[in-house]
């Protein structure tokens, strides 16, 4: 009996030390805990999925432009999750008068809970991107391969990119991530440092032809929650600001980004009473455009 529950052990043993299942302090919905809520696709936090039983989370997205009503559109994504809150697969569908398009993405991980491939699929072609780990978890290959569906015709598959990854610790608290192409060549490093605490207080990453140079600081309020993200780039004179703000659970409730001291964008986010999100607003500033996601739940 016991060695049948070793796997799982082993598995929730690996869930405490990642910080997933208590004492860290993160287990609202939105993911906030480096400042990257907002960046590209919006951050759920794994063990508040695993907590609350969310199977599913369905989300429409809505358009209100200036003086016109909210346009609702054809635009649906669900995201469906296992029961210890991993998201295994996300389906976006599109349509319109005279068409509809639709796309899924297939997220596989091992046993304990790391990513190796990600799967997108289209009509006419395969994305799949394929992840390998050290001992210690760190990524160390990355290869992005793209299989063509030509009708009539055999599937061909391509190697888009490879990318190796080589880790140093200058100081105590510093990684240094060089990231090597697939000729054998290094072309940028990523740099993290932190604080004792283990907190994540700057990022800077490097392009070595270009000698380009991108930096992150990261600020935190009295509970430990990112107030402010800077970043600089030394290639242009801009400075970009994202401010966060919270609610008394932890909840980011709003954040806003400025560029030189200018508004450019704003986020607002909406809660029911059990911490779920029901909306997520952004608005761009300069055309006043409000996008709406609104979300839905299935549970176990």
């Amino acid at each position: 009996m016991l060695s049948a529950r070793i796997p799982f052990l082993r598995y929730y043993i690996t869930l405490i030390l990642l910080g997933l299942i208590a004492g860290n302090g993160w287990t609202q919905m939105l993911n906030n805990k480096e400042g990257k809520a907002f960046d590209n696709a919006f951050l759920f936090n794994r063990s508040f999925i695993w907590e609350n039983k969310i199977a599913s989370i369905t989300a429409i997205k809505q358009i209100k432009l200036p003086g016109r009503p909210i346009n609702e559109t054809e635009w649906k994504e669900v995201m469906s999750f296992n029961s210890t809150g991993i998201l295994e697969r996300k389906m976006l569908t599109t349509q319109g008068a005279s068409f509809q398009d639709s796309s899924s993405i297939l997220f596989n991980r091992n046993d304990i809970g790391q990513l190796f491939s990600i799967e997108q699929n289209k009509k006419t072609e395969t994305t799949i991107t394929e992840m390998t780990y050290d001992s210690n978890g760190k990524i160390t290959r990355e290869d992005i391969k793209q299989i063509l569906h030509l009708q009539g015709e055999n599937s061909r598959e391509i190697l888009v990119e490879s990318t190796t990854y080589e880790y140093s610790f200058p100081q105590v608290n510093v990684v240094v991530r060089n990231n090597i192409n697939n000729y054998g060549l290094s072309y940028s490093s990523f740099t993290t440092i932190k604080n004792d605490q283990g907190f994540l207080m700057k990022e800077i990453e490097n392009f070595f032809v270009s000698q380009r140079e991108i930096t992150t600081l990261y600020e935190y309020n009295e509970k430990g929650w990112v107030s402010k993200t800077t970043t600089t780039d030394n290639t242009s004179n801009e400075k970009e600001e994202t401010t966060f703000t919270y609610d008394n659970k932890g909840n980011v409730i709003f954040a806003k980004r400025n560029i030189n001291n200018l508004p450019v964008e704003e986020f607002e986010v909406l809660y029911n009473q059990a911490s779920m999100i029901k909306a997520i607003l952004h608005q761009d500033i300069a055309s006043q455009a409000i996008t709406i996601h609104k979300y839905e739940y299935e549970f176990r």
